[in-house]
């Protein structure tokens, strides 16, 4: 008599010969699949981030140039803006030019020796901001720079990328033309002063008379050479 039996997965046959016949089992044999060959990768294979490399040179607020002579862009932070790119650069140059560093190739991350994320501390400092779809740690990092307020989140940029140019004042209104002449201003004329005699000149102070000046007749310059009551004594005596 022979049977079927299942040992384990694997079908393995059982013989028998007669009522008295010593049942043999026979040595299961495993059936393995064959392997399917991978593809192969049409892709470059991205190196690990690895230490051992340091900042040569900072390039802006977001990227550096790494002594392997490869830039690296600092993923999660937005190119800065005029008002604080400059600021944001300052930043980079403390904090990572010539210290030793990790690059993350396939993420764009970027950390310290030991171990911080210079992203997340540039974020906290005001010295970046978020671009693309940031983390919750790097929303937070940023949140916590704008109640300060700091970096660019402070004056004189209020975060904004760009400071706004105060309009200026209009000029003033010309001033109105005047329709009417101003009058010539004109000396006064001296009142008529008439003196009878050079003694009547004389008590009022005014002898000598010149021509010309108020109480002045040629009656009373007796030579007719302009001065009138000059003397006391002249031609003719005095009046």
């Amino acid at each position: 008599m022979s049977g079927w039996r299942t040992l384990g997965g694997v079908l393995a046959v059982a013989l028998t010969a007669g009522c008295t016949a010593q049942a043999q089992q026979s040595t299961p044999v495993a059936v393995e699949k064959p392997v399917e060959e991978a593809p192969a990768s049409t892709s470059a294979t991205v190196p690990p981030a690895q230490l051992g490399i340091t900042v040569a040179s900072i390039v802006d607020g977001r990227a550096v140039m790494l002594s392997d002579g490869s830039k690296a862009e600092i993923a999660g932070l937005a190119q800065p803006g005029p008002c604080w790119a400059e600021a944001a650069t300052s930043f980079a140059k403390s904090m990572l030019l010539g210290q030793q560093v990790r690059f993350d190739r396939a993420t764009g991350a970027l950390s310290l020796a030991d171990g911080t994320d210079y992203a997340l501390l540039a974020l906290g400092n005001g010295a970046g901001r978020v671009t693309g779809t940031p983390s919750a740690v790097q929303k937070e990092a940023e949140a916590a720079a704008q109640r300060v307020p700091m970096g660019l989140w402070g004056s004189p940029c209020g975060g904004k990328d760009a400071t706004e140019t105060p309009t200026p004042p209009p000029p003033p209104p010309p001033p109105p033309v005047t329709t009417t002449k101003p009058k010539p201003t004109t000396q006064p004329r001296p009142k008529p002063v008439f003196y009878a005699t050079c003694d009547d000149a004389r008590r009022a102070g005014a002898a000598p008379l010149y021509w010309g000046q108020p109480g002045y007749r040629v009656e009373l310059d007796e030579n007719r050479n302009g001065v009138a009551c000059e003397s006391r004594y002249g031609y003719g005596g005095y009046r």
